[in-house]
């Protein structure tokens, strides 16, 4: 038996590669002690430590956590001590024809490992994944001990002719770093300060193999037409005569081929080629079905067992990132077919912890999913994600951009120990992500060339042969098929100038360029955009002011510590949305933060997202040369306004709901062209072409409806097409407020797609031609309101409608996530809104409504379906 374990399995779970059912992988979970020291100990002395409780994987954070000794804010260095981690279990010792070996997924950063008193391994890189052969160690009862040696000791180390660092960068503290294979999270300053990821963050595993194993699984899936094809290579080695192969069938959906087997080296190696015709591709979410067919071998051995292995399930697709993706730009093609890409940077669900469950994963990812993305990165000062993540991403349909975890700093590639370290990194990463049809987009590292050419310095230097030669060969042998881009930003005669290559657009954000820079940037691909403090919803707030004694405000240093800055910078993240409150609302923000913190808040929330929509809806149009962007980021670390379109704890932010709309694959949204008027623009990534009407309506006061007219339109399919506003009407009005020959005479413009005419939109947009106001009156005098209603499967159905113009509208209960927030409705129209149960719970009696524009809130009783 095993004691320390919390369950025993012979299948595996959603993060396993395969499964094998001559296997039983047994997590070492529970059980576990940490004891942290200042003082360098070995096995011998380490019993004289002070020991509590913790679970594996874990970080000296997280388990600090649970025993409530530490917080986000604290300040912690935990790269400064050594750190424990203990567990005893008990085990049966290896048996005949069985071997018994220790899964050790990733341990940060400097570690050693013993068994039963002896060292069995010895690590420097968190990101390396180790398997041990321990069958001649395992007994009966066990001890397994994992040292976190100190980082800072060991940065002090002394080096023989280490290569000086040719650049240093703002974006960690300590320039040493460079020569350690460890994430930047938690040594950042300006965007997560903390806490340092110390620990076995990944699982360990005990696994006991019988008869025979599996030592390698590897295989090329593409589309050949209408056939999908796989290209299979199993490697094998029985642990007994009579287990060898004799025969065995690769199988996927329907279809099934031999495998051929010749042994040499000791080993049994197997291939197949299987054909699938008229096979379903693997689509991004948004242009079609994620189609995956699972995979598995068959063998019978030569004793007359039969043995069954089962591999990540395969989908068939092509990626083409354009002719020259590195210097022209990316413009992604899935299936032969153009895709926008709208894309977020993934931030870790946990930032103490780093690992989080499947569960959480698939939560998180299902959110932005959603939200209407179709593409997640996983940056260069992040952590590679398991295959838990990769797997739901194929599942959900999502593409995944993958950054090698090198980031702004000058690595030392040129020690050959640091080479082979990296080396060995990157083929085990791309093996891995050679498996996934998610996975979409290879890049070196973040921003490298980026850093050296803002020091005007010759930003080639920042690619070098490891980022320019080495991974592009790794990087095809291990991953063909699968574009490759050196570094982000990159191209162009600068990497960081937006008409050529791949950019980090932040004129509009922290650059402080007015709306119209959006085109006049002519950004191709977006690879980081669009960084505000993000203000969470009132609840988060509300959570945030429990917790701080006094309160939480606009300058409280626990508000302060959340906001991201650029180490160095005379200003902050919120800095930059304020200059944006200022441009689109006419409102002093010092002055509102000072007679209305709450309005402050309110306003801020929509300055953002109102932004990130205008911004994509100019990426998105027709005309523009832009093939997509990424959002920086997912989900704050920390409570506060970060840069997430998510809180910390995977809520969305009024930001997250303006994307949603502006991203979604059947949607519509319109653009100011100044003299030539306003266009609307309806796209339609779907496979088969929309048939709707496109209804436009122009309001005076919020109330006074001063034109309208609608059109029956068909819009092909993966197509995007432009409409005048005015052509729509069929008569001059001087829609954008552009000829100005008097006042205004309009000041909403709406426009709506409906499946059949005068129903209930299902997308809709809103311009503002004569500007926004901060004005409200009180919301008995919009003529609100509403019906709710429980239904059958416990969701809320609530129809809510104005006499007047309402902005900003949200529908909010608490425990209840709702399908849409902080959208308009037109005078004396309907919108629908489910809210949905976060998690099993009693109804709440009443739903509140409130809207940007009006003063107060009202209340609507939730009424019980007959």
């Amino acid at each position: 038996m095993i004691a320390a374990c919390s369950n025993l399995r012979e299948d595996v779970a959603l993060g396993a590669p395969d499964v094998n059912m001559h296997a039983l992988s047994i997590p070492l979970d529970t059980g576990w002690e940490m004891a942290s020291t200042s003082d360098p100990q070995n096995p011998a002395t380490v019993s004289e430590l002070r020991f509590m409780p913790a679970k594996v994987p874990a970080t000296v954070a997280s388990t600090l956590r649970e025993h409530n000794a530490w917080r986000m804010g604290d300040g912690a260095r935990f790269d400064a001590s050594e750190h424990w981690f203990r567990c005893r279990f008990e085990a049966e010792p290896a048996g005949p024809a069985e071997e018994v070996a220790l899964q050790i997924g990733g341990i940060a950063t400097v570690a050693e490992v013993w068994l039963n008193g002896e060292e069995i391994l010895s690590s420097s890189s968190m990101f390396a994944s180790h398997e041990v052969d321990i069958s001649a160690l395992v007994r009966d009862r066990n001890e397994l001990l994992i040292v976190c040696r100190s980082l800072v000791a060991a940065m002090r180390l002394r080096r023989r002719h280490p290569p000086a660092a040719r650049w240093r960068t703002r974006v960690v503290a300590e320039q040493q770093l460079r020569w350690f294979r460890t994430t930047l999270l938690g040594r950042a300053p300006g965007f997560a300060p903390e806490p340092e990821p110390v620990g076995p963050w990944r699982p360990i595993t005990l696994v006991r193999r019988r008869q025979i194993v599996v030592e390698d699984w590897s295989r090329r899936a593409e589309l050949d037409g209408s056939t999908g094809v796989i290209h299979v290579r199993i490697q094998m080695r029985s642990l007994r005569p009579a287990a060898e192969p004799v025969s065995g069938r690769l199988l996927a959906g329907d279809a099934d081929a031999p495998l051929e087997w010749q042994d040499y080296d000791g080993r049994h190696h197997g291939r197949a080629v299987l054909r699938i015709q008229n096979v379903q591709p693997w689509w991004p979410h948004t242009h079609g079905q994620p189609v995956l067919y699972p995979l598995r071998a068959e063998l019978q051995l030569a004793d007359g067992s039969n043995a069954t292995f089962e591999n990540v399930p395969v989908g068939f697709r092509s990626v083409d990132a354009g002719a020259e993706p590195a210097g022209g730009g990316i413009a992604l093609k899935i299936n032969g077919v153009p895709v926008f890409c709208r894309g977020v940077v993934w931030t870790p669900p946990d930032a103490a912890a780093l690992a989080a469950s499947s569960d959480l994963i698939r939560e998180r990812l299902r959110r932005l999913r959603d939200g209407g993305f179709n593409l997640i990165r996983l940056a260069g000062t992040s952590v590679y994600e398991g295959e838990a993540f990769h797997r739901l991403c194929d599942e959900l349909g999502l593409l995944v951009w993958q950054d090698m975890m090198f980031a702004n700093m000058d690595y030392p590639f040129e020690d050959s120990d640091f080479r082979d370290t990296v080396r060995a990194e990157a083929e085990a990463e791309m093996s891995r992500l050679a498996r996934h049809p998610s996975s979409t987009i290879l890049c070196g590292n973040s921003e490298i060339e980026q850093q050296v050419g803002m020091l005007g310095l010759d930003p080639a230097l920042g690619r070098g042969s490891f980022f320019g030669d080495e991974l592009p060969r790794i990087a095809d042998r291990c991953c063909p098929g699968i574009p490759y881009i050196p570094s982000a930003p990159c191209g162009g005669d600068l990497p960081f100038h937006t008409r050529r290559g791949v950019a980090n657009y932040f004129g509009v954000g922290a650059y402080l360029r007015p709306l119209e820079d959006v085109r006049r940037a002519e950004v191709r691909f977006a690879s980081e955009c669009l960084a505000f403090a993000n203000v969470p919803e009132p609840e988060m707030l509300d959570q945030m002011s429990r917790a701080t004694p006094g309160g939480i405000s606009p300058m409280h240093p626990a508000w302060k510590r959340s906001i991201p800055r650029d180490s160095g910078a005379g200003w902050d993240f919120e800095d930059v949305r304020d200059h944006y409150l200022t441009l689109l609302y006419s409102a002093d923000p010092v002055t509102l933060r000072y007679a209305d913190t709450a309005r402050y808040w309110e306003l801020s929330r929509m300055v953002s997202g109102e932004i990130m929509a205008e911004v994509f809806g100019e990426w998105r149009r027709g005309a523009s040369p832009c093939s997509g962007g990424i959002i920086l980021w997912s989900a704050d670390l920390t409570p506060g306004a970060g840069w997430g379109i998510l809180d910390s704890e995977g809520q969305p932010k009024a930001a997250y709901w303006f994307l949603k709309r502006a991203l979604a694959p059947c949607t519509v949204w319109m653009t100011d062209e100044g003299l030539n008027g306003i266009d609307i623009h309806v796209a339609n990534d779907r496979a088969a072409p929309m048939e709707a009407w496109l209804r436009v309506a122009l309001y005076r006061m919020g109330e006074h409806r001063v034109a309208e007219s609608d059109i029956a339109i068909t819009i092909p399919n993966y197509q995007t097409e432009a409409f005048g506003l005015e052509q729509i009407l069929g008569r001059f009005i001087d829609a954008a407020c552009a000829y100005r020959f008097g006042p205004p005479g309009h000041d909403v413009v709406a426009a709506s797609l409906h499946l059949d005419r005068g129903d209930v939109p299902f997308a809709q947009a809103f311009r503002f031609p004569a500007g926004r106001t901060t004005q409200r009156r009180p919301i008995a005098e919009l003529g609100m309101s509403a019906q709710c209603r429980l239904l059958a499967d416990g969701t809320i159905q609530a129809v809510v409608s104005s006499l007047r113009f309402a902005w900003g509208v949200r529908v909010a209960a608490p425990g209840y996530l709702p399908d849409d927030a902080y959208f308009g409705i037109e005078p004396g129209r309907k919108r629908r809104i489910v809210l949905t149960p976060l998690q099993p719970r009693e109804t709440p009696i009443s739903v509140a409504v409130t809207t940007i524009n009006a003063e107060g809130r009202f209340a609507i009783a939730v009424e019980r379906s007959a």
